[in-house]
């Protein structure tokens, strides 16, 4: 048996990083969309109990250090599965850019060899095994938007109150999360709203993203100056708020119309020198 799925890109609309846990990790709470930006994933069933990745990027693990290999490898073990499975992957999100490349492969896996080892598990059973691969990787196991709080796992489905185009600027840099999560402190200034006050009535574009947020983005700029002057340079040029995508790099605006996102698209590309390709939310489609 062959399955072949798509695996989503996100964005955050909203980023709030509520505290440092005893663990190490950290708290947050987010509005999150996934988005029309794919990867494949081409899964084949195996007679023998081996897993097996096979990607198109010669820089990308397949073995241990892969999540699509990793949660194949949880999920098996949870199951008790006797068969195996070959992906094959073809990578078209960008990795270490803040849309959450690696973990809606992880997610995707669940989902797919939910299907095709027959296990036909509920959402509510894959959870704590996504959990356990990744903060963002629950997410993707729903449709699109969620809110999600603790480390990530836990996970609301809400209904988006706004539809529009989404340009996405890639401006090829990969930011750590780590060292932004580490650049992270508290800070005195007042916290943005938190999500239950989010705008429940469908606003214009530039309304929406005047009320987006993300409190890593202080940090992510002083680990990565050159992505401040990007967002800067973006946000004059698009006449609007340019926020940034989880822990970056990927900055973001939206527009109403698919003409004006088009057309901020290529000058952003022009301008700026960077990729920018135009998406919309999953909900939307």
């Amino acid at each position: 048996m062959d399955l072949t799925l798509q695996s989503p890109a996100k964005i955050n609309w909203t980023l709030r990083v509520v505290g440092r846990r005893p663990d190490g990790y950290h708290d947050i709470e987010s509005l999150v969309s996934t988005i029309t930006l794919f990867d494949e994933l081409a899964f084949s069933e195996r007679a023998d109990a081996q897993l097996e990745v096979i990607c198109d990027r010669q820089d990308l693990p397949t073995g241990q250090g892969n999540l699509i290999w990793r949660a194949a490898s949880v999920l098996a073990a949870e199951a008790g599965a006797r068969s195996g499975m070959t992906c094959r992957l073809t990578k078209r999100i960008p990795m270490g850019g803040g849309l959450g490349g690696g973990s809606s492969n992880a997610a995707t896996t669940l989902i797919g060899l939910n299907r095709l080892w027959g296990l036909h598990w509920p959402t509510d059973r894959l959870l704590p095994l996504a959990a356990r691969l990744g903060s963002d990787v629950p997410l993707f196991l729903y449709g699109s938007p969620v809110v999600i709080s603790g480390r990530g796992e836990h996970v609301r489905p809400v209904s988006l109150a706004w539809s529009g185009w989404i340009v996405l600027l890639l401006p090829g840099v990969s930011v750590s999360t780590a060292e932004v999560y580490a650049a992270w402190h508290p800070v005195e200034t007042p916290s943005p709203p938190d999500i239950p006050t989010w705008p429940a009535e469908r606003l214009p574009a530039v309304r929406w993203m005047e009320q987006s947020y993300n409190m890593l983005e202080r940090p992510a700029f002083q680990v990565s100056p050159a992505l401040r002057a990007w967002r800067d340079r973006a946000a004059a040029l698009a006449g609007r708020p340019v926020r940034m995508s989880g822990s970056g790099s990927t900055l973001f605006t939206a527009f109403d119309e698919e003409s004006q996102a088009r057309a901020f698209a290529d000058r952003a590309a022009e301008d700026l020198d960077v990729d920018a390709c135009v998406v919309r939310s999953l909900e939307q489609n």
